[in-house]
C-alpha cells in the first residue's frame, strides 16, 4: 500500500523546526520559538486576561517553561517534520494555539490566588471599553485634551496606539530612543493609566454639572 504523503504548510514547517530545535537546545532556536510565542501572546492577551502587564509577564513567562518543559518530556515533538501531540498524533492546532491553552491555566491558578485582582482588572476592561467608545463624542473630546496636556512622551504614545491606530512594533521602529518592546508597554501602560484616571475625574464633573 502506497505511504499516504501529507502536505505541509509554511507555518507547520517553521514549528516543527522551531520545537524540534529546542529540545535539541539550540540557542539562536530557543529565542526564536520565545519571540514566536511572544508575540502572539501580547497580541491576543488582553482580549483573554483581566490581569496588567506585570501579572501577564508573569502568567507568559510561567507558560513559556511549562511549554519548554513539555518539549523536554516528549509531549511535544517532531516526528517526520510533523509536530506530534497526545497519543503520538499530530497535532491538531498551531503550536501557539496550545501555548495559549497553557496560559488559560495558569491564568486560572492566577484567579484563585488573586480573586480581589480580578474583580479590579474586570472593573478596568469594562471602563477601557467606555472610554474608547468612538460613539462617546464628549468622552473622546477629553481624552484628546488629556493627551494634548500631558508628558511629550506620553502625548507621543498615546496619540500614535490609540488616535493613529498603530502597533507596538510601529511604534517602537518611530521612537527610536525607546530601548525595548517591554520598556515601551510598561511606559504606554503607566500612561493609559494617568489618562484614565484623569478622563474619569474629568468625565464625572461633566456630568454632575
Amino acid at each position: 500500500m502506497a505511504k499516504t504523503i501529507h502536505m505541509r504548510t509554511p507555518q507547520q514547517e517553521k514549528e516543527a523546526r522551531l520545537v524540534a530545535g529546542m529540545y535539541d537546545k539550540d540557542r539562536k532556536i530557543q529565542s526564536e520559538l520565545y519571540a514566536y510565542c511572544s508575540d502572539y501572546f501580547w497580541a491576543n492577551c488582553q482580549g483573554m486576561f483581566f490581569a496588567d502587564d506585570d501579572t501577564a509577564m508573569e502568567i507568559f513567562q510561567n507558560t513559556f517553561v511549562t511549554f519548554w518543559e513539555k518539549i523536554e518530556q516528549r509531549k511535544i515533538y517532531v516526528s517526520e517534520g510533523r509536530v506530534m501531540g497526545k497519543d503520538d498524533e499530530p497535532l491538531r492546532s498551531s503550536i501557539l494555539t496550545y501555548f495559549i491553552g497553557i496560559a488559560k491555566n495558569k491564568y486560572k491558578e492566577w484567579v484563585k490566588k488573586n480573586p480581589s485582582n480580578v474583580d479590579i482588572e474586570a472593573s478596568k476592561q469594562q471602563y477601557a471599553d467606555m472610554l474608547y467608545d468612538s460613539e462617546e463624542n464628549k468622552m473622546l473630546d477629553i481624552i484628546a485634551d488629556i493627551i494634548s496636556r500631558m508628558s511629550e512622551r506620553c502625548s507621543q504614545i498615546l496619540t500614535k496606539f490609540y488616535v493613529e491606530g498603530k502597533n507596538l512594533d510601529t511604534i517602537l521602529m518611530e521612537i527610536p530612543t525607546i530601548e525595548s518592546k517591554n520598556s515601551l508597554k510598561t511606559k504606554k501602560y503607566k500612561c493609559t493609566e494617568l489618562l484614565r484616571e484623569s478622563a474619569r475625574d474629568i468625565y464625572k464633573r461633566y456630568l454632575n454639572s
